[in-house]
């Protein structure tokens, strides 16, 4: 997967069959175990409870609408993620705050901006950790993109390099007495969550586009989400969509399968996005779709 990264990358998903395809089924976004919504002043925390463990899904509600989570277990927790824009930092700080925490654990496995999220005194940041793929692709493409999103994003976008205090390694590791995976991508890592059958990934979103840079990124995603399914994981997490279930990761898969379809019978950029508009009309981030247009069909 190293070398297939670029820009701001995604994985996505659907179902084949271009006059036909089930594009549009209802969200399987339901949950057999205990959850409950938290409206806070701006965002919306989702709180997910396993019995010992507890995930914490904090909606920001802002410009690029991110997700962060808190996981806490035996009165120890980490932060996976942090909002990009500063008016968030607050609210999510206190809400940790309020649920009795002094000092956590922080994962930075996709988004290492926002370093001026630490810069506040109601909370002590034990570890920052992230990896050396994530850092090496905010060197890269990661600085490149942010002046763009900034311009689209105005002044609340911080976009300030986190610096880690710790570099993981892949593998089985206990942070803040909660076991993880960490798998490396190639532009950051996934974080899996055995003891309650969850992952955390970059972008899923079974209703919207995924930015597609040729047909073998098509091919390790799918192999991505397939393993993840085959672990008996139930629930995904997703920076940039609402908690999710393996049932909205098939139609992920079939997504892709299907894009795989209709790439290999279109001749041009223009003809891949007609029918891919066609096939899922109401599917959101289009700007992904035509970005994946213009790898897919390089300019000669």
């Amino acid at each position: 997967m190293k070398n297939l990264v670029k820009a701001l990358v995604c994985v996505c998903i659907v179902v084949i069959g271009i006059q036909n395809v089930s594009a549009q089924e209802p969200s399987m976004r339901t949950f057999d175990n205990n959850t409950k919504a938290v409206q806070l002043q701006k965002g919306t925390m989702q709180v997910f409870d396993y019995g010992e463990t507890q995930v914490h899904a904090y909606e920001t509600k802002g410009f690029f609408n991110t997700h962060a989570f808190f996981i806490e277990k035996n009165g120890q927790g980490v932060l996976i993620e942090t909002p990009p824009m500063k008016d968030n930092y607050n609210e999510l700080v206190d809400y940790i705050v309020g649920l009795g925490y002094t000092n956590i654990d922080v994962m930075v496995s996709y988004h290492l901006i926002g370093k001026h999220f630490f810069d506040t005194d109601k909370l002590k940041f034990n570890h920052i950790y992230s990896n050396q793929e994530s850092l090496d692709y905010m060197t890269n493409s990661g600085n490149e993109s942010l002046s763009k999103l900034k311009e689209v994003s105005g002044e609340d976008l911080d976009e300030t390099t986190i610096v880690p205090t710790d570099l993981l390694e892949a593998g089985a590791q206990e942070i803040s007495g909660i076991p993880f995976v960490i798998t490396p991508t190639g532009f950051g890592f996934d974080v899996e969550m055995p003891e309650i059958k969850a992952v955390h990934l970059h972008m899923v979103g079974h209703d919207n586009h995924t930015m597609i840079f040729n047909t073998e990124f098509i091919d390790t995603v799918i192999k991505e989400l397939s393993a993840f399914q085959e672990k008996g994981y139930t629930t995904y997490f997703s920076s940039h969509s609402a908690p999710e279930t393996s049932g909205d990761v098939t139609i992920k898969i079939n997504y892709l399968e299907d894009m795989k379809a209709i790439l290999s019978a279109s001749k041009n950029s223009e003809a891949f996005i007609q029918k891919m508009d066609k096939a899922y009309p109401d599917f959101g981030w289009r700007n992904y779709l035509l970005g994946s247009a213009k790898m897919l069909f390089p300019k000669k």
